[in-house]
């Protein structure tokens, strides 16, 4: 990470010094001077002006020092780093926090005979779900929360997921039907990791290709859909959250809640009134879920009216890892490869 994008950050969270600020200091330190015993040599106005601010100076500059410091070794000098509890100025630094923190860790796949496993838990609006046609994965009820369970093999040429009753459906994956985005392992490893080169890959491999749907909104769902249905490692995870931070018109949102209620950190998309947005753990980097809302009131064509704020969609992740068979929950979460909100 860039050392200046680091102090810009860092100083950003720190009040500007005010003309009040620094009335109220040269009061307080004349009022001290006034209960003194008068001396020899008097200490000119001008000096007193100059250590009031240089003293305010201090003082502004080692709380920086100090935040820049304060990380996950509990406050002891080492590399320099943007602390998570520290809010992203914007989705480029965010972006930038998630790439330094995956580069200490190492990307793992599984192998071909091996899964990826998902779990996420979801809420449709009814309505919306309906004009959609598309039925819930899984045997979920419509309008309600209902939980659904994925596995993708690592060879990407089948999948799995669990009904409502409990029952295991394994399909073949058709090759020249299945959707890029949907692919699996076998997809990930595919992709490249310099944000660029992703970027212009994701553009290919765009299913709504030769529509009129804005780049941002196309690129921003494709990653919405690698993250909600096959668990990108870290480095990709992180290289897919630089590449939407340079899409036109993309922000961030701090405190925003899950399905679920977990705090993160939001990037959004907004399109004529909708925003779409991604929600990321603020400490790991991980993706807690994400969820489409109206900005303001809204009535949909033949439908009913949205109120400012309504959620239409939202999707947490509730654990994901690398298993060793379709139906499997344990061995990879166990191994440490996984994780479990």
């Amino acid at each position: 990470m860039n050392d200046l994008d680091i102090v810009r950050d860092l100083r950003s969270q720190v009040r500007q010094t005010e003309e009040k600020d620094l009335r109220a200091v040269r009061r307080r330190v004349l009022a001290s001077m006034a209960r003194r015993p008068r001396v020899r040599r008097a200490v000119p106005r001008t000096a007193l002006r100059v250590a009031a601010v240089g003293a305010l100076g201090v003082a502004i500059t080692t709380s920086v020092a100090v935040a820049q410091n304060l990380g996950a070794d509990g406050g002891r000098r080492g590399t320099i780093g943007a602390p998570a509890w520290l809010p992203a100025a914007n989705a480029e630094t965010l972006a930038k926090r998630a790439t330094e923190a995956a580069a200490k860790a190492a990307d793992v796949y599984p192998r071909a005979d091996q899964w990826i496993y998902v779990k996420n838990t979801i809420y449709t609006d009814p309505q919306t779900m309906a004009k959609s046609k598309v039925a819930p994965i899984g045997g979920g009820k419509i309008g309600s929360r209902y939980t659904v369970e994925l596995w993708a093999r690592g060879d990407g040429k089948k999948t799995a997921h669990r009904l409502g009753n409990g029952r295991l459906v394994t399909a073949t994956v058709n090759e020249r039907k299945r959707n890029p985005q949907q692919l699996g392992p076998a997809y990930l490893r595919s992709l490249p990791l310099e944000p660029s080169a992703l970027l212009e890959r994701l553009k290919k491999d765009d299913s709504t290709s030769g529509t009129r749907r804005l780049e941002t909104v196309a690129v921003f769902h494709q990653v919405q859909l690698l993250l909600q249905g096959v668990t990108p490692p870290p480095r990709l995870r992180a290289a897919l959250y630089t590449v939407i931070s340079r899409l036109d018109g993309v922000g961030v949102e701090d405190k925003v809640r899950d399905l679920v209620g977990r705090e993160g950190i939001g990037i959004y998309t907004d399109e004529e009134g909708f925003r779409r947005e991604i929600i990321i753990d603020p400490n790991t980097y991980a993706f807690l879920g994400l969820r489409g809302l109206y900005l303001s009131e809204k009535r949909v064509p033949g439908g009913r009216t949205f109120s400012k704020g309504e959620v239409v969609y939202s999707v947490a992740r509730l654990a994901d890892g690398i298993v060793d068979h379709a139906g499997d929950v344990t061995s990879g979460l166990a191994a440490g490869v996984g994780h479990v909100s």
